[in-house]
């Protein structure tokens, strides 16, 4: 049977199991809940039991109402992750099972005869918003571009990979992970850039699903020890989404690593990046310009490349020749010549590019002296040139284009906008809860606090697989160039020296547009410090 529990995150209330009898609320000593609360009345609701494992809150005549989940009800039923507003306290209402209850309700609704891996992965579905049918069709298409039919079988590989996907697709997940365990194979998936435990195969199961997905990406059979790359496709009911594959041998078998190009899960546009307005103006003006270097720094996995494609969406692609070099190409975007690396250098491709009568080039990474130099040189001849360059912030990405052995005259004229951006979590609207802004905290954000006396803490619930989170946000930190800043490049370049002068105008860190997020209520400070790597 389930466990009811309320707690309450803002004051001195201990927490509250609830059982057969009723739970009242209110200002007067005789509630079993008596709360020192002057906004609260006397009697101001209750929490029954409504049969079948269920409780029901009912709003008693208060004078300020009772809500629920910021809503004022009258009498509703009570689900995990529920916030009840009492006045000015807040309860919190976590509902705990065991696994075998949930298995135990899990195999009522799907079947008597499911394994404990489909219960699970069908229990995960069944969880994640939106509410949608397990059942619904998934088309494979494979490496060449041809449907199958593979996944529409019961047996246990094509349910077992069916399922997956479906749970990746519900979790907004960027990756699965095939671990072999020895006696097991442990399925892991990236949720907003954390691994979360998904479910446990037998090894039966686990290879099955694996020789499924090479079949898919029409890998050679015999190669089993080697390591082998591939892609495949799978429309769902409302998108197609793109997976790339790679296997790799281990002491206990096979692993399996699909990453998920799932273009439902980017910002289409520069807007959707929600930058704050100085800094969206910056940008707009930077792909308006017929010349300049505009660098995104940041380190793999933070977004950089998506938010450059979104400044290719900003331009008239219609009146302009734009051409991308990337390794490889993640997504395809209409109007722009897009060239995968293979055995050529990034600065022997761009070479041939210029060739090519471009006006706009995305480079998809400076990773050498050869690449930074061709691609400033560009940016000084007439040419917008988007790139990315793997540094901790946008005054470290000058001294690593200076580190890579490019004169101080090519990064000083060359670049306009240099931008630094990192990926947090965001928390989750149903069970985030608020908690007090301690003196040293107060003291360190200062004016980035906005006044406010609390911030928001993660909880954890079915929604966001008990991690707090969902979603994630970008944090920016832009820096623009001026002759001044130039000036200092081309002399005695310093980490002082530029601080000097990029503060004497509006600058933010990138830990300061965290504790923004933060003070409104998106993010925890935790995240920040973790992300930003601030102290």
């Amino acid at each position: 049977m389930p466990s009811f529990r309320l707690t309450c995150s803002n004051g001195p209330v201990p927490d509250v199991e609830l059982r057969a009898e009723p739970v009242a609320f209110g200002r007067h000593p005789d509630n079993d809940i008596a709360i020192r609360d002057d906004v609260a009345s006397r009697f101001h609701c209750v929490i029954e039991p409504d049969g079948e494992q269920r409780y029901r809150l009912k709003d008693l005549g208060s004078r300020n109402g009772t809500k629920l989940n910021g809503q004022r009800i009258s009498e509703v039923l009570l689900s995990d992750g529920d916030c009840i507003t009492v006045g000015r306290h807040e309860f919190h209402v976590e509902v705990e099972t065991t696994r075998s209850e949930r298995r135990s309700s899990a195999r009522a609704k799907a079947g008597k005869s499911d394994p404990v891996w489909a219960i699970d992965l069908r229990e995960m579905i069944e969880t994640l918003p939106p509410k949608t049918s397990i059942e619904e069709a998934v088309m494979l298409i494979d490496a060449n571009g041809d449907p199958s039919n593979a996944l529409d079988s019961e047996a246990d590989g094509a349910r077992c990979t069916r399922l997956l996907l479906r749970a990746a697709s519900k979790a907004r997940a960027t990756d699965i992970h095939w671990e072999p365990k020895g006696d097991i194979y442990q399925i892991r998936m990236r949720v907003d850039g954390q691994m979360v435990a998904a479910v446990e195969l037998p090894n039966s199961v686990g290879e099955l699903s694996i020789g499924l997905v090479r079949n898919a990406c029409q890998m050679k059979q015999a190669a089993r020890d080697a390591v082998q790359d591939g892609h495949f496709s799978v429309r769902f009911q409302d998108r197609r989404v793109d997976f790339r594959v790679s296997l790799t041998p281990t002491v206990h078998g096979q692993k399996l690593v699909v990453r998920i190009l799932d273009s439902r899960l980017a910002p289409m546009t520069l807007a959707d990046l929600q930058l704050p307005s100085y800094m969206y103006g910056h940008i707009q003006k930077a792909c308006e310009q017929d010349a300049g270097l505009l660098l995104v720094s940041g380190p793999t996995g933070s977004g950089k490349t998506t938010t450059l494609y979104n400044c290719l969406r900003e331009i008239d692609r219609d009146r302009r020749n734009v051409v991308t070099i990337e390794d490889p190409v993640e997504y395809y975007i209409d109007g722009v010549t897009q060239m995968p690396v293979h055995n050529a250098t990034f600065g022997e491709l761009l070479r041939s590019v210029l060739r090519q009568d471009p006006d706009v080039i995305l480079l998809g990474e400076i990773r050498d002296e050869e690449s930074a130099r061709v691609a400033m040189q560009a940016a000084m001849t007439g040419h917008v040139v988007f790139s990315t360059v793997h540094s901790k912030d946008t005054i470290g990405a000058i001294f690593r284009l200076l580190d890579l052995g490019v004169e101080p005259y090519l990064v000083a004229n060359s670049l306009e906008v240099i931008m630094a951006q990192r990926l947090v979590r965001t928390l989750c609207e149903t069970c985030k809860r608020p908690v007090k802004v301690t003196p040293g905290q107060a003291t360190r954000m200062g004016r980035y606090l906005e006044g406010k006396s609390s911030v928001f803490a993660a909880t954890g619930c079915p929604r966001c697989l008990r991690t707090g989170y969902r979603g994630r946000r970008a944090l920016f930190e832009l820096l623009v160039f001026n002759d001044e800043l130039r000036d200092c490049i081309l002399t005695t370049p310093s980490i002082q020296a530029i601080k000097k002068i990029i503060e004497q105008g509006v600058f933010n860190t990138l830990t300061q547009s965290g504790w923004v997020l933060a003070a409104r209520g998106i993010t925890t400070l935790e995240e920040i410090d973790k992300v930003s790597g601030s102290y």
